[in-house]
């Protein structure tokens, strides 16, 4: 049961990240406008992708690799000494660029340089290679709150912009930082061996390229929402984009929990054992995945009036499209992860990232001058399509087609739209609005969706417990 309580673990944190933007954002998005935000969202895209050199495929490989490994110590010094030669590269090239680039020599790019600060001393794969998520969480979940408090007390006008961007970039930097405390008791004095280095770099290097590939259709939607659109289309694409993944972050959390978990069952040769972790990560996620779309449709215009406020209530358009990006990252989470890298198909999960990147490139640089926010958020739901498309094609010959579509996923989609009906048929009755109606919504829907679930026999506990033996 080591994988529920790591899960619980996880989730615990996970939840806090969701409840914790629940309470600032609707504050921010008032005392900001959309081009402030947005103007912040430009440039830290932009640093996304040097932070994304910085840490190469350290994360994935670097999980994978402590899960299996005998000599932690050896193993993690060996691969963090990659980390910080590629993070100091990247440091160095962001400087001369925000030097010699005008555009790019204002006050928020320079605060933003923390971000690669960060990036250098980021060690959480060793924790997560380790399965070790209770120290991940109870500091993290330290730096989390003190970081909202410091927003809450400093923040007080829209000319505090940069103090904010100093504020959340300075807490992730200490959340990163503290987590060298407790790492002294997986690592000893650092040992190095330039053979396993360059045996390391291979590897990382070709997962890398995936990391730069999903970057693309991630974040360069909103470079160039900045360049061909405006800040604040940015603004806007932005706090769309931002509410998703907080909904994300559940999902995010059980695939965290399930890389090592699945690494090791197939370093001792259990494929049984790892396909039943696949099975088991698909229910779950399905279970999760299906009400919250259909949930957030139903309420989005409630939800985004109480919100975010009258400055971005057109963030209510772009959710009705990206929503169904939960469906897509979340299947892709499981097949690229659990099913491709763990097994070293490194080249198949290359492609299936890369080929849609260059699809999201060719699309947007077409639609945004069009279409703005709007062709930027129907952009990234077929690109993620794609990647699903592709993963689930390399994947049709290592695990069985029945492992996620089956009559359990009919019977959550059912489910999830008698939710969808209840909670819109609720609306036209109550007609409210405010926190009252978002209250007696979730309540109505939650309850219709439990309860056709356990009405048709969806969820078989005990089954769900054999998978995880």
């Amino acid at each position: 049961m080591k994988v529920i309580k790591n899960y619980l673990y996880n989730l615990s944190y996970q939840i806090l990240t969701i409840i914790l933007p629940i309470i600032t954002v609707p504050y921010v998005t008032r005392i900001f406008t959309s081009e402030d935000l947005g103007n912040y969202g430009f440039y830290n895209s932009i640093v996304s992708y040097f932070s994304l050199f910085a840490m190469l495929g350290i994360g994935i490989y670097g999980t994978k690799q402590i899960a299996a490994a005998r000599d932690v110590s050896s193993t993690f010094w060996n691969i963090y000494v990659i980390q910080v030669a590629a993070s100091i590269l990247a440091l160095l090239v962001y400087i001369i660029v925000i030097y010699s680039i005008p555009q790019m020599s204002g006050i928020i790019p320079l605060i933003l340089s923390i971000t690669l600060f960060s990036k250098m001393i980021d060690i959480s794969w060793l924790f997560t290679g380790k399965e070790d998520f209770k120290k991940i969480t109870l500091r993290n979940t330290m730096v989390k709150v003190a970081g909202v408090i410091s927003i809450f007390t400093f923040i007080k006008s829209s000319e505090d912009l940069y103090l904010y961007i100093f504020l959340i970039v300075i807490f992730d930097f200490l959340g990163q930082f503290v987590m060298w405390i407790p790492a002294k008791k997986f690592i000893k004095h650092p040992s190095f061996d330039t053979k396993i280095i360059k045996k390391n770099l291979y590897p990382i290097v070709l997962l890398f390229l995936p990391q730069v590939a999903i970057s693309l259709y991630v974040v360069l939607d909103r470079t160039l929402l900045g360049l061909l659109g405006s800040y604040s289309d940015v603004g806007i694409y932005e706090q769309g984009q931002k509410l998703t993944s907080i909904l994300l972050t559940v999902v995010s959390s059980l695939g965290a929990v399930m890389l090592p978990r699945v690494a090791n069952l197939l370093s001792e040769r259990k494929e049984k054992e790892a396909q039943n972790m696949v099975r088991f990560s698909f229910i779950l996620y399905n279970l999760i995945i299906f009400p919250m779309i259909f949930g957030l449709i139903a309420i989005n215009e409630v939800f985004v009036k109480l919100f975010l406020g009258q400055n971005f209530q057109d963030v209510k358009y772009v959710l009705y499209i990206i929503v169904f990006n939960i469906m897509f990252i979340g299947w892709t989470n499981i097949l690229g992860y659990q099913v491709l890298v763990v097994r070293n198909k490194n080249k198949e999960f290359m492609l299936s990232t890369t080929i849609p990147a260059f699809v999201s490139v060719a699309v947007n640089i077409a639609v945004i001058p069009f279409f703005g926010y709007i062709g930027a958020s129907i952009t990234a739901v077929i690109v993620e399509l794609l990647a699903f498309t592709i993963q689930w094609y390399y994947c049709r010959n290592i695990i069985n087609k029945n492992l996620l579509f089956n009559k359990d996923l009919a019977k959550i989609i059912c489910s999830s739209l008698v939710m969808f009906g209840t909670v819109m048929l609720c609306k036209m009755t109550l007609g409210l609005d405010g926190i009252i109606g978002l209250i007696i919504y979730l309540a109505v829907g939650g309850i219709s969706y439990l309860g056709i679930i356990f009405l048709l026999k969806t969820v078989n506990i005990r089954e769900m417990k054999g998978m995880l033996k």
